[in-house]
């Protein structure tokens, strides 16, 4: 609510307003209350404009607070409840396990820093970012989500926690960008193997990279149930077969991301863990988007609650150097917790999702 001064016939008018949300979608605007003229309003005390000001500001302020409390109070039962999925149609999801990819894309492996590099010195003219698109494809195959058996598909209504790219771009994106990525992808995997065979045990990349070729290890692929070539690719297959390049590097780039945090979550717990439920615990990580239905209101997430996969997820969170999420939360908390700098919901909740609220 807010005091609107109009002006007809030469005299001002006080209005008490409010805003709120169209079917649409739109803000508009209506009147709660005609006030009366702003000249009588004034001619006791001058300062009557700014203290009617204030007092409707504070009554706003604690209606919104009571209103918000509601919700939270609300949406956190329903976090709490075994009965979730029934509420779950509706609500945008984001997974927040994107956060660890990237945090181990950017910060171990450092490819964010060099796709970047490669992108501003040589091919400035894309449109998009190489390293996000490359990342996000990458996440979509480890976590299953384009699979067609799948109940969790990437969009339109599931999207990755900072990732801005729907299904259809980043398909177009990866395509486009196949030279590319072809030309640089033994570089890159090179680097990745010398700088983490020792710290992460990467034995099972390092002997199979050879002057003679690469092998994928079938038996790996298996464990993380994901797709691959059980046979050697030769060093002249590797010359001259530019698509062998890439499909190979990013089927290594999988193990490597999974091998990392099932190296951090057991160092961590003294505990061991198949691959198969650490892909589970990922792939589940959702908060359910709450947005608000009046301007000014607040975005809450709400953590999806699915068992043992919350509590593995909590503990991968630990092992990387975060803190698990609340049940519900702001951007604010969301950010503090996932280590990311969250200034605007727009950074969290995807553009073709938010298109749709």
């Amino acid at each position: 609510m807010y005091i609107q001064i109009k002006k007809s016939n030469n005299t001002q008018y006080v209005y008490l307003v409010e805003s709120f949300r169209k079917e649409d979608g739109s803000i508009g605007h209506r009147t709660l209350n005609k006030l009366g003229k702003l000249d009588d309003l004034l001619k006791d005390d001058p300062n009557a404009l700014e203290k009617l000001k204030r007092d409707v500001k504070a009554k706003s302020a604690e209606l919104k607070g009571a209103i918000k409390k509601d919700v939270v109070t609300r949406l956190n039962s329903m976090a709490k409840s075994s009965r979730l999925k029934k509420f779950e149609n509706g609500f945008p999801q984001v997974n927040y396990a994107y956060a660890i990819f990237n945090h181990i894309w950017s910060d171990v492996l450092k490819l964010d820093y060099r796709l970047n590099y490669l992108q501003t010195r040589y091919h400035a003219k894309l449109k998009y970012s190489l390293s996000e698109v490359i990342l996000a494809n990458l996440v979509i195959s480890i976590l299953g989500y384009d699979e067609e058996n799948s109940e969790l598909v990437y969009g339109p209504d599931l999207g990755f926690l900072g990732c801005n790219y729907s299904p259809e771009q980043l398909k177009e994106y990866l395509a486009n960008s196949q030279d590319i990525l072809n030309e640089e992808s033994l570089y890159m995997l090179r680097f990745i193997v010398k700088q983490l065979s020792d710290e992460y045990d990467m034995d099972f990349l390092s002997s199979t990279m050879s002057q003679s070729g690469l092998t994928l290890d079938p038996d790996t692929l298996s464990k993380l149930k994901m797709s691959g070539s059980d046979t050697t690719i030769s060093k002249e297959e590797l010359i001259f077969t530019k698509t062998a390049r890439f499909n190979q590097m990013s089927s290594y780039l999988k193990l490597i991301m999974m091998k990392i945090i099932r190296f951090k979550l057991e160092q961590a717990t003294k505990e061991s863990y198949d691959y198969a439920e650490i892909r589970t615990a990922l792939r589940e990580a959702i908060v359910l988007v709450d947005y608000p239905l009046v301007e000014g209101e607040s975005f809450l997430y709400v953590k999806r609650n699915n068992g043992k996969n919350v509590i593995l997820m909590n503990k991968i969170l630990k092992a990387m150097g975060m803190s698990p999420l609340f049940n519900i939360q702001d951007k604010t908390e969301l950010g503090h917790r996932l280590h990311l700098k969250l200034k605007e919901d727009s950074k969290i909740v995807p553009n073709f999702i938010m298109k749709k609220i």
